[in-house]
């Protein structure tokens, strides 16, 4: 059985995309892929703020709007009774 790595929101804004354009340069940038891809070497957590280090990372977080208002302050509530990241969120955030 195969599971999504993937949050419902997240699944909802993606659609059937596979990536999206570069707003820098306009080229195509595929999506982060977390069968393939180290969360860390895309993304780094600032607070409750995911900030995109690469283009993949740039594009994903914002088609998938990872820095929306509500997510932030869904992670900050989580943060702050030490529920986010989850343990298994850190192991693949320090991969």
């Amino acid at each position: 059985m195969e599971y999504s790595y993937a949050c419902v929101f997240c699944n909802l804004q993606k659609g059937t995309d596979l990536g999206s354009i570069n707003w820098q340069n306009g080229e195509l940038v595929r999506f982060f892929n977390p069968r393939r891809d180290l969360w860390g070497d895309h993304f780094r957590l600032n607070e409750a703020v995911i900030q995109p280090l690469t283009d993949i990372g740039e594009v994903t977080s914002r088609i998938l709007d990872f820095n929306k208002n509500e997510r932030i302050i869904e992670r900050q509530l989580l943060i702050e009774v030490g529920k986010y990241p989850s343990t298994a969120g850190k192991e693949k955030m320090s991969k």
